[in-house]
């Protein structure tokens, strides 16, 4: 399953791929892993910012 999602994002190649694709295709699995990794920093940025956004919520519920 790990294999599967590292081909997903773009780290290894599927075992059925081979050089001579053409270059149409390869620019756009290319386009398609770019988008993937970009969105999975933005959801990890947003979980981050959520988090820390509820802290400060919590220690000004506390305090007050």
């Amino acid at each position: 399953m790990i294999k599967e999602w590292l081909s997903v994002l773009g780290v290894n190649r599927h075992p059925e791929e081979s050089d001579d694709v053409d270059t149409k295709v390869n620019v756009h699995t290319l386009y398609k892993h770019r988008w993937v990794w970009y969105h999975l920093i933005l959801y990890i940025q947003m979980i981050l910012t959520n988090k820390l956004l509820i802290a400060i919520l919590l220690t000004l519920a506390i305090k007050l």
